[in-house]
């Protein structure tokens, strides 16, 4: 973007991110899975549920969570596929944070 600070800071960031515990946990679950096509698949169907489920009425997902959760178990039976999509979130969660931080800053300005 032209902006060599702005730039600058983000490679920053980056680095910063890299040698996070959130990072490395994520980094090494996926080691773990990558070359299991069938792991990554149950991935795949994991977050599609989870975006199904985000879209759901109160009432739909009362009516639908024992399946949700039954599918959910089935979907994570291989514990690998259930680290992964922990070590997601939690990386997931550490972004949400640097996002609101700098909302938060901005908005204070």
């Amino acid at each position: 973007m032209g902006n060599e600070a702005l730039e600058a800071a983000l490679e920053e960031l980056v680095r910063q991110l890299r040698e996070t515990e959130e990072f490395r946990n994520y980094r090494d679950r996926f080691e773990d899975i990558k070359n299991d096509r069938d792991a990554l698949d149950c991935v795949s169907h994991i977050r599609e549920l989870n975006m199904r489920v985000q879209e759901m009425s109160e009432d739909e997902y009362e009516r639908e969570s024992e399946n949700i959760a039954s599918r959910m178990e089935e979907l994570c039976n291989d514990p690998r596929v259930g680290d992964f999509i922990l070590a997601e979130v939690d990386f997931s969660k550490l972004f949400q944070y640097i996002t609101e931080k700098l909302v938060g800053t901005l908005d204070e300005e």
